[in-house]
């Protein structure tokens, strides 16, 4: 397929792999535009919605679009043409742009890496709207993993081939040795985020109105056990959702300021946006992502400390237990940074790493606790 193959190679996610997130951020963005100016089209005038619904007639299937009309042509359930025709009349008919990313993942293993970076955006745009629910978050957590995981064929079978290339050839070049390195970088890369982002699917079935949680003067529990806390432990491993994700916490922070329950989920996600910083660091020895990975590690501290703070010197409750958790799980992966990238561990965090361990002795029996209370003393052991 020379065409599709030429198409896709325009795609900026295949020019600098490295930087799929901030590439991707910036189509779903678009599709959130697209959504935005018709609900300004809609209320400014009936007239414009008229002619605006007249316009879109016909699908565009050369673009990315809130309709999914380029994705509903490659697929061969005829319910999605379907689907795509019925989101141009309906825009905001959540339902049906969930049902197409459904039906795609249904054919995932024979459609194409653009059909699973549309698939991937438009599960995203719903994971974006106010109306949350666990299904929307474990449709786009699926589309992520199927998104990845061709980028990463597609990358390897560009390095197989140069690799053939230079095997075949008696001659070093130097153009090919550079493009090979290049692209075991990015395979390494689009491997490891493929590893970071995995997680278990929500199985409990529960939506959120944010608009509403937004208003309100009070969480209800419910919302807090069945919604808040569940999704964002899934939402923190969809690098895309950050506009949902900074609205949750800044509801929590209102309501649930002093629920551990905050800073565990904030310190997570910036914990995993540092590591996939890291990993572009490790891969190119690029200074800014490197440098970005230590900001977001100091931003996940900043968070798991201030939950630990609403601890007290002996945790109890599950939650608070889970908070001493987290704090050790951090303090050993930012100890493990500092080694990786030959830099010596500040005495600060020496002495971080000493109070994780005494929070976490009360509670040791736990094997989970003790595991990560093994590794803090050994930590402590090599730099006496």
């Amino acid at each position: 397929m020379p065409g599709y193959q030429e198409n896709i190679r325009e795609l900026k996610d295949i020019q600098e792999p490295l930087f799929i997130f901030k590439h991707l951020k910036s189509d779903l963005d678009i599709l959130k535009s697209q959504i935005n100016n018709l609900k300004s089209a809609k209320l400014s005038s009936k007239l414009l919605k008229g002619i605006n619904l007249k316009k879109r007639d016909v699908l565009d299937v050369k673009l990315l679009e809130f309709t999914g009309g380029r994705l509903s042509q490659s697929l061969k359930n005829v319910r999605a043409k379907e689907v795509s025709i019925k989101l141009q009349k309906h825009p905001e008919d959540s339902k049906s742009r969930l049902e197409l990313a459904e039906i795609f993942l249904q054919e995932a293993d024979n459609r194409s890496l653009e059909n699973s970076r549309d698939a991937f955006l438009l599960a995203m745009l719903e994971v974006e709207n106010p109306m949350i629910s666990t299904q929307k978050i474990n449709i786009a957590l699926e589309t992520q993993t199927v998104y990845l995981m061709k980028l990463q064929k597609f990358l390897q079978d560009d390095l197989t081939e140069t690799e053939s290339k230079i095997k075949g050839d008696g001659n070093v070049d130097a153009i090919l040795e550079k493009q090979e390195e290049k692209l075991k970088g990015e395979v390494d890369f689009v491997q490891k985020c493929v590893h970071l982002l995995k997680t278990e699917p929500l199985t409990s079935n529960y939506e959120l109105n944010l608009n509403k949680s937004k208003v309100e003067k009070t969480l209800p529990f419910g919302d807090l056990k069945n919604g808040f806390d569940p999704m964002l432990r899934s939402m923190v491993f969809l690098p895309l959702a950050t506009q949902n994700m900074e609205l949750m916490f800044d509801i929590l922070h209102r309501l649930e300021g002093k629920n551990p329950l905050v800073g565990i989920h904030q310190s997570k996600m910036f914990d995993v946006l540092a590591q996939i910083q890291l990993i572009i660091a490790s891969a190119v020895n690029e200074v800014e992502s490197k440098k970005d990975g230590f900001e977001n590690l100091a931003k996940a501290m900043t968070a798991i400390g201030g939950a630990v703070k609403l601890v007290g010197d002996i945790p109890e409750k599950s939650i608070e237990k889970a908070a001493v958790h987290r704090f050790g799980q951090l303090c050993y992966t930012i100890h493990r940074t500092y080694k990786s990238h030959d830099i010596t561990v500040p005495n600060d965090h020496v002495v971080r790493i000493q109070k994780a361990v005494s929070l976490l002795e009360p509670i040791a029996a736990d094997p989970k606790i003790q595991k990560i209370q093994s590794k803090l003393l050994y930590v402590l052991s090599e730099n006496n």
